[in-house]
């Protein structure tokens, strides 16, 4: 990798917080320029923004480029890969826009290209290498007891009778027409 490129690798993990990883960047670069003083500069002004916590730990916790010995993904992966195209290409088209007002902002750029990526996945889902569910019996249904319940759900409701004005008949009233179930 050409010095220029851990440069822009660099700047991009800082601005991303990667602090770390940008740290990995400058030092190969000045393994490359070890005179470039301009990047030592650099390294100790990213360095400073690091925690104490963090310098104890300088591992990464997470592999930039993914492993080619890796197994592949499980068929749940993969289906989680499928459910979640739609909301990263919901995600795309709002970074697509931040880039067409902001063209020069090179985060959010690299950001839409992650999106893209991951709002189309590599495989298509096999739906043949599914686990197969047994269909559950079709329940018997007469044509006789489908119109009887459409008839009783769309049935007019009978006419209340007016609440009586004495107040023990208006709750007398009341109750027997929660009783019965019905409101008027």
């Amino acid at each position: 990798m050409t010095p220029s490129e851990l440069e822009q690798k660099a700047e991009r993990a800082v601005r991303r917080g990667e602090l770390l990883v940008a740290l990995e960047h400058f030092d190969a670069y000045l393994a490359q320029q070890p005179d470039d003083e301009r990047i030592r500069t650099r390294m100790e002004a990213v360095r400073a923004l690091l925690q104490p916590s963090e310098l104890v730990s300088r591992r990464r916790a997470e592999p930039e480029e993914a492993d080619p010995k890796a197994e592949p993904a499980s068929s749940a992966e993969v289906g989680e890969m499928h459910a979640s195209s739609g909301r990263f290409a919901e995600a795309a088209e709002s970074y697509e826009r931040a880039v067409d007002a902001d063209p020069q902002n090179d985060l959010l750029r690299e950001r839409l290209e992650e999106l893209r990526a991951l709002a189309h996945p590599r495989r298509k889902a096999d739906l043949g290498a599914g686990e197969k569910l047994e269909a559950a019996p079709a329940a018997s249904i007469t044509a006789e007891r489908s119109a009887r319940a459409h008839a009783a759900s769309f049935a007019p409701l009978p006419v209340a009778r007016p609440l009586p004005r004495e107040p023990k008949e208006m709750l007398e009233e009341l109750l027997t027409r929660v009783r019965s179930g019905r409101r008027g």
